[in-house]
Formats: structure tokens, C-alpha cells, sequence
């Protein structure tokens, strides 16, 4: 009677009556007794597992031998039944294994369907459904996580000829390489799920499958840009403030955008002399409050940009050749990854690269969503602030004149 008395708190008693902020940020039937439970199972599972390895240790050992040697290449033929055995010993003592789609042909190749257990792929979002197919085919499971409002799969194959290619052999339009993910496509399986507002898309709307809704990354203002621009409001934020750059001087470096509005420019320059100057300056100041190379992620949504910023942190100290083709890069290749600080230079450019930049959310909510604590801005605010999305990222960051305003930086806190 104790034992069930005591389980009585943890039961999700007028949950359903709470707020959805409140519903989403709960974790109802999760008390400690119940984790600490969970964990003591797992922690005996591993116990089991250890036994069975050490109790036919000499199997293992002899089919993990043979693996190593048939991905090495040196045994000869083997029938497809101990190559399945060797990697399922593999799998017992290496419960997961990481590749990418590209290897999974040759790396599985003696693995027939539905031989691998789970698939778990990570950044769906960014893959096409095309290669994703082979480890699919290979597994009896598989869990997709992604986003379809980040940035697209990367496919070089020319449109035009993607299209042919459907026409000639009868595809719908849908699996159109370029046009749609493997996320996409299980999104589109699963029953369970929402609406999100997809401005760019011919319906308006685009389904998302078992969203998870409370943000854990950035704290604002970067949330609420994001949230504005791709979900239409839904996503819950979830994550714990905390002192920037540190307890001591928090508050000195808020969030910012720098406007390097120059009538001098040439209208098709991507980068000007101010630009180059109030990246420097928030580079200096960055380090001059401590914050150094590894909290920093410079991002630009062009090319030629991020060769200009690569320009001015080569030398710098900490920006050694590794670091500085790793942190400094397009949005796209940013993709996936985090710092607590994100630089993010939009500079001027062509009306015509302006408006491709903003032509959906995917581009800005990436680069956004990308800064956990602090994001910077530098560009001409003039050219930025009208567009579609930028005009979100405007109103939540507030302008910081580089020309004017530079002596006073920082400002008196947030």
C-alpha cells in the first residue's frame, strides 16, 4: 500500500486542463522515482549484456574477426548468413553504428531487407527521399528526425532535367528530388501530426508528423524569430537564460544589428569597407569580453561573403586553418550545428541575391536558430528590413548604428 501511496503524485492529475505551453514543457507519469527506476533497468540491461559478451566471448571474438576482415577485404566468399551473424554481433556490442546514405551500399552490401533492427536518421530534412532508400530497405524500423522548414536537400542535378527524368518514367511531381526530403515523406505517413504555415509552398501549409514543440536552444531574441518566421507561433520555448558572457558581465554584449548602411557602395557589391569594419569591431569586442574562436559561429547566406570574413579571422588569434573553415561558412553548411554566439553578415548585394535569401523562411530560420545565446547582425538594414522574413529578424533586433553609436558599446545591458 506504501509503495502505491507514494506513486500517487506522479499521476498526470488536471494536466489536460493546463495551458499547451505548460502541457508541452510537463512531463507527466516522469517523477524521480519513476526515472530513477528506468535507469537502475537500463543499468541492469548493460549488466546482461556485459555477461553474455564475456560468457561467449570466444563466438564474439571469432565473429567480430570476421567482419573486420570482410570490410577489410582479405577473407574469401562467405554465404550471406554468417556475414548477417557477424554483424549482428557487432550490433550486440555496438549498439549503434554510424554512417552516412552514400556508404550504406557498400558498407551493408552482404545485408538483405529488413536485417537491420532500427534506423535512426538524423538531419531527414536535408536528404532525399532516393538516398535514403537502400537503408530502408535494410531495416524492419526507422525513426526520422528533421525539419522540412530548414533548409532543403542539396541536389547538383539541374531541375529541368530532374523533371524530364519524372515525365519519362511516370513520377509524380511530389518526389520531385529538389522539391521535397525524406522528412517530407515521412511526415507524410504519419497520422499523427499538424499544419505549419509554408508560404512558399502551392497549398500554403505543409504537414508536419509527431512535431516536437518545445525549442531547447536558443534563448531570445532568436526564438521568437524563428518561431515567427517558420511555425507560425507554435514552437514553445523551453530553454533556461543564462549570464552572458559569464555571471561578472552579463548583460554587456545583447544581441544586435549592426547597420552598415553605405550610399557609397556599388549597388552589386556583397561586402563594403563598413561591413568589413563592424565585423571586426564585434569580433574585438567579442574577445575583449572573453568570449573566444570556440563559442563563435560566423555564417553568411553567400559565398563571397564568407570568403570576406575568412579574410579578416585569418590571423586573428584561436582562427587556426581547422577553425576557421569549420566556424566560418554559408548557411547552409551551418546547418546542424550551434555556438553560443552566431555572427551572422548579410552585407548588401544584388536585389536579385536579396531576394533569393528571402524568397522562404528555411534560410533566416537556420541561421537564426543556429545562435543558443547571442546573434549579431551585419548588413544594411535599409536593403534587409523590407524583405520578406528580415523583416521579422528587424523588429526583434535592435539596430545598433556602427558609424554613430560604435563608441558606446556595449550598452548598458538588456
Amino acid at each position: 500500500m506504501r509503495r502505491a501511496a507514494s506513486a500517487l503524485p506522479s499521476l498526470p492529475l488536471g494536466w489536460q486542463h493546463d495551458d499547451e505551453a505548460a502541457q508541452e514543457l510537463g512531463s507527466p507519469w516522469s517523477d524521480e522515482a519513476w526515472s530513477t527506476a528506468r535507469s537502475d533497468l537500463f543499468l541492469r540491461a548493460l549488466d546482461l549484456h556485459r555477461a553474455f559478451v564475456a560468457g561467449a566471448a570466444q563466438k564474439v571474438r571469432g565473429n567480430l574477426q570476421v567482419l573486420m576482415e570482410l570490410m577489410a577485404g582479405t577473407n574469401g566468399p562467405l554465404p550471406d548468413e554468417e556475414v548477417e551473424h557477424a554483424w549482428q554481433t557487432l550490433f550486440l556490442v555496438v549498439p549503434v553504428v554510424s554512417t552516412t546514405f552514400s556508404s550504406v551500399g557498400s558498407m551493408f552490401a552482404r545485408l538483405g531487407r529488413e536485417s537491420i533492427g532500427w534506423l535512426l536518421v538524423d538531419e531527414a530534412g536535408q536528404a532525399t527521399p532516393q538516398a535514403a532508400v537502400g537503408a530502408l530497405w535494410r531495416a524492419r524500423r526507422a525513426v526520422l528526425v528533421g525539419d522540412p522548414l530548414q533548409l532543403e536537400p542539396v541536389v547538383t542535378m539541374p531541375a529541368a532535367l530532374q523533371r524530364r527524368l519524372l515525365r519519362a518514367y511516370g513520377v509524380d511531381e511530389r518526389w520531385l528530388p529538389s522539391a521535397t526530403s525524406a522528412q517530407a515523406v515521412a511526415d507524410r505517413t504519419n497520422r499523427y501530426g499538424t499544419y505549419l504555415p509554408a508560404p512558399d509552398s502551392d497549398d500554403g501549409h505543409v504537414w508536419v508528423g509527431s512535431p516536437l514543440r518545445v525549442h531547447r536552444r536558443c534563448e531570445e531574441p532568436m526564438f521568437t524569430v524563428s518561431n515567427e518566421v517558420a511555425y507560425g507561433g507554435l514552437m514553445v520555448h523551453g530553454t533556461a537564460r543564462q549570464p552572458f558572457p559569464d555571471a561578472e558581465r552579463n548583460g554587456l554584449l545583447p544581441s544586435r544589428w549592426l547597420n552598415t548602411d553605405d550610399p557609397g557602395r556599388p549597388a552589386d557589391a556583397p561586402w563594403g569597407v563598413r561591413d568589413r569594419r563592424a565585423f571586426e569591431f564585434v569580433l574585438d569586442h567579442l574577445e575583449r569580453h572573453g568570449v573566444g574562436v570556440e563559442r563563435i559561429r560566423v555564417i553568411a547566406p553567400f559565398r563571397a561573403l564568407v570568403a570576406e570574413c575568412k579574410k579578416v579571422c585569418r590571423g586573428r588569434e584561436g582562427w587556426t586553418a581547422e577553425l576557421l573553415d569549420e566556424r566560418c561558412a554559408t548557411v547552409h553548411r551551418a546547418q546542424g550545428r550551434e555556438a553560443d554566439v552566431v555572427v551572422l553578415v548579410l552585407g548588401g548585394g544584388r536585389r536579385g541575391a536579396r531576394e533569393w535569401a528571402a524568397n522562404s523562411p528555411h534560410l533566416l530560420n537556420v541561421a537564426a536558430s543556429r545562435a543558443k545565446r547571442r546573434l549579431y547582425v551585419i548588413g544594411e538594414r535599409g536593403l534587409w528590413a523590407p524583405l520578406a522574413h528580415f523583416d521579422v529578424l528587424a523588429r526583434e533586433l535592435a539596430e545598433f548604428d556602427y558609424v554613430s553609436d560604435r563608441a558606446t558599446w556595449p550598452p548598458d545591458g538588456e
